[in-house]
């Protein structure tokens, strides 16, 4: 019987392509798995989408090897992929390539092998030995042959069909180990204590007993990673301990949850009212194990946590799994925490600051049905959950969850409601402050809309105080406003806690010449650059270029560059200036870029190491800190400048996001917004906490000029190397979008991009606007019209401009 199978590689390619399956192979082939073929001149790696009988009117060719043993995805997540593929218009290798661990994707290393056994008699004798020692080598790396030939005989070689390249899964992981740590004897504790006691009469200057006194405060054994999240337990002094005989350890494999988190599920909180209602609501979909969509709104600090593991406890009960997603890597560790305190090492983690093996140990532990619970970010949408029974979105508002670049650009909420519909399971999203979106959706009756409005143990809202900056200007202190420098002051006296919002990252916004005027510019991009102080760069926030800061001016040779602007850095300065006896703490991209930076830093501020945590939007998100009763908003209207219809929700959100932060506790919490738009509804309506209020007149607004969620946005980006090119393509697609939508008001563009130059690509934008109703089918049926359309008509040079679509776009 011939049989035949349809294959996706991860391109942006969007057809799937049919190979012939030898006889050997037809027991052995399954949807799901991956397969190696013949592709132009090399053998790739693709992944089998579909097994028929139906021959093309073509000759094919044959698969080559089946790679895998048991299918690596799921049919229920090939579907899912498949929905992503049609609905954002991208390859659906693409999609699978993103929902797969390294070691199961696409991910591989490329080879050369020889293909003839008989030496052909037209290479030169450097040739001859080129592909004898190949043929020699089973597996000859490609990138270790280019290196030793270079590029140039290599292609050579393979365009004469002497040699091949082909593609071997990837694997480039080991365990993931770390040092536990322990008393070397049972005696070793007690002889430091007397070690630290004979110290006590010294002048401590020894950094080896200062730390052992720190060691004495804890206990061990414990794991490196987490002795080293304070100060003082460096691996230099706890080598040094260790060479004194107090210490030793063991090298063990570890997983990302081996922190030794607290487990006791007798802590699970009883619900309130407010909670059971809620509750009761989702466990009518969870017992009746059908899809239902809830859109839980709560105030900050109403508890929806506790409502998700509620929810959580009810699904595995039932014997089902549950997955959990969060829109920023910083808020895994604190999340993470309560739900493990409840459910253990049930749970595994996926985000992106994981190492690969970690990433691919917990896809594993869930594939196998070792853990039940996937908590992560917007990735983690596609974790392999084993009989999923719920679906958490936390902060479902958040523009986290959207995929920017590279493709698939897809949106994980809406992508987690398709899998909970997929999957006939219920899916929670909740948020303080809902997106349009999915608040209209609940008018439309797509969603269900549940309510928190209280604080549990009687809590109230913080206070909210607007500073009008215009009447401070000479009632400042530094960068503050006096009530809110006199706020700080206080909590801290109370030996109380207080989070500075600031959202702009760096020391300063530019450099300018004071004489000519000139701003440094990224040479990539059409944006200046951003000055760091503390590594004397200018940075690029676009494509990561970065120059050391300059002495004089590149223009006019003069030395008058002064700095203009600020940002978190500088602020992180000038708050340590204004407090010299307080401890400050600094959370934006550039400090938490390492490995578990965003959860050192936020243990040190649970333990209370620093008494002020300054930093961009991140600050505002989901942190649950007793002891944060003044929080402060350096300057309340920086989302308005962006050119968005959604800058004013933006605004909204953060500034009621980040009020939620104080005052979570018994003690009373204060919140400052720093202004300069006082009078401006969205803050007079986060100030009064008037979600509601903000929400109606909001939508009003999106209505009448028909902005989501009242239409559809797509986005097209156009980018290339020649301007012109770029903006010719962008003329003639655009035209071919206005013939086939059939309506001059549905497209907008063609215009330069916001950033018209980025990472050395122009960058040219058309936006069209469709009704919300449109779905997979009809998205994917029109834009195939438009590229067709396209094809008949592209200028000169089109292949050398690259058309991105972004559906369902942000801006």
């Amino acid at each position: 019987m011939s049989l035949y199978a349809d294959i996706v590689f991860p391109t942006a390619v969007r057809r799937q392509f049919t190979y012939s399956l030898p006889e050997e192979f037809q027991a052995d082939a399954e949807i799901g798995k991956r397969v190696w073929v013949p592709l132009q001149k090399h053998k790739k790696i693709g992944v089998i989408v579909n097994i028929h009988e139906e021959g093309p009117d073509f000759n094919t060719r044959p698969v080559q090897q089946v790679l895998d043993e048991k299918p690596i995805i799921s049919k229920e997540l090939l579907e899912l992929t498949e929905w992503i593929h049609r609905f954002y218009y991208c390859g659906w290798g693409e999609v699978i390539q993103a929902a797969l661990p390294v070691g199961l994707n696409f991910y591989a290393q490329k080879y050369l092998q020889a293909i003839e056994s008989e030496l052909p008699n037209f290479l030169n004798d450097d040739e001859t030995e080129i592909v004898k020692e190949i043929r020699q080598n089973e597996s000859y790396l490609l990138v270790e042959a280019q290196k030793r030939w270079g590029d140039k005989i290599i292609d050579k070689l393979v365009g004469q069909k002497v040699l091949e390249v082909w593609e071997q899964p990837a694997m480039k992981m080991d365990p993931s180990t770390d040092k536990l740590w322990q008393w070397k004897e049972e005696e070793s504790r007690k002889e430091a204590i007397s070690i630290v006691k004979e110290h006590q009469e010294e002048d401590k200057n020894y950094k080896w007993i200062q730390a052992l006194e720190v060691l004495l405060d804890l206990e061990l054994p414990e794991f490196q990673k987490e002795l080293t999240d304070f100060e003082l337990l460096e691996y230099y002094t706890l080598n040094r301990i260790s060479e004194e005989g107090l210490l030793t350890y063991d090298e063990v494999e570890t997983t990302n949850l081996s922190m030794k988190l607290e487990y006791d599920p007798s802590q699970l909180n009883t619900l309130n009212n407010e909670q059971q209602d809620a509750f009761d609501e989702i466990k009518k979909s969870i017992g009746e194990e059908s899809f239902g969509s809830y859109l839980l709104y709560g105030i900050t600090g109403s508890g929806k946590t506790e409502v998700y593991i509620h929810a959580l406890k009810k699904v595995l009960e039932q014997g089902k799994g549950g997955l959990v997603l969060v829109p920023e890597i910083g808020l895994t560790p604190q999340i993470v925490k309560r739900f493990h305190l409840i459910f253990g090492d049930d749970i595994a983690v996926l985000h992106s600051r994981l190492t690969d093996r970690e990433r691919y140990d917990s896809w594993r532990a869930l594939q196998k049905g070792e853990k039940r619970i996937a908590i992560g970010a917007r990735s983690a949408v596609f974790a392999p959950v084993q009989n999923l029974g719920l679906i958490v979105v936390d902060e479902e508002h958040d523009m986290s969850y959207k995929q920017e670049d590279p493709a698939p650009r897809y949106n994980g909420r809406d992508v987690a409601i398709m899998r909970a519909h997929i999957n006939n399971v219920p899916v929670v999203m909740g948020s303080a402050t809902p997106s349009m979106v999915s608040l209209c959706g609940t008018k439309k009756g797509k969603s269900e809309y549940l309510e928190l409005n209280e604080r549990p143990f009687d809590a109230k809202l913080p206070k909210v105080e607007l500073l009008d900056l215009k009447q401070y200007r000479s009632a400042m202190k530094g960068p503050l406003a006096i009530p809110l420098y006199k706020a700080i002051e206080e909590a801290l006296e109370k030996d109380e806690q207080a989070i500075l919002l600031y959202n702009r990252r760096g020391f300063a916004s530019y450099l300018q010449c004071a004489t000519c005027g000139e701003i440094p510019e990224c040479p990539n991009c059409s944006v200046s650059l951003t000055y760091h102080k503390s590594k004397k760069q200018l940075r690029c926030h676009y494509c990561g270029y970065s120059e050391r800061q300059p002495r004089r001016c590149k223009e006019c040779g003069n030395d008058s560059v002064e700095s203009r602007g600020s940002g978190t850095q500088q602020l992180e300065e000038q708050i340590a200036d204004l407090y010299p006896e307080a401890e400050t703490l600094r959370m934006d991209f550039d400090t938490t870029s390492g490995k578990n930076a965003h959860s050192k830093i936020l243990k040190a501020f649970g333990r209370k190491e620093a008494d002020i945590l300054v930093g961009t939007q991140i600050v505002g998100k989901g942190l649950d800190f007793p002891d944060v009763t003044v929080v402060g908003v350096i300057d309340a209207d920086t989302e308005l400048a962006f050119p968005s219809f959604r800058s004013g929700e933006r605004m909204y959100q953060l500034l009621s996001q980040v009020a939620g932060r104080s005052g979570r506790a018994e003690k009373e919490g204060r919140v400052f917004f720093q202004t300069w738009q006082p009078d401006h509804p969205a803050i007079q309506q986060a100030k009064n906490h008037d979600y509601k209020s903000f929400a109606r007149q909001e939508l009003a607004y999106r209505k009448m000029l028909q902005y989501p969620p009242y239409s559809r946005i797509i986005r097209f980006i156009f980018k290339g190397e020649q301007e012109g090119r770029v903006r010719r393509v962008a003329e003639t697609y655009t035209e071919c979008l206005t013939e086939v939508l059939g309506s001059f008001d549905s497209v907008l563009g063609p215009s330069p991009a916001a950033i018209a130059k980025m990472q050395n690509f122009f960058r040219w934008e058309s936006f069209i606007k469709i009704h919300p109703s449109n779905g997979a089918s009809a998205i994917e049926q029109m834009l195939d019209k438009t590229f067709d359309l396209f094809d008949d008509r592209k200028p000169k040079g089109a292949s050398s401009v690259r058309i991105n679509v972004n559906v369902d776009a942000l801006e």
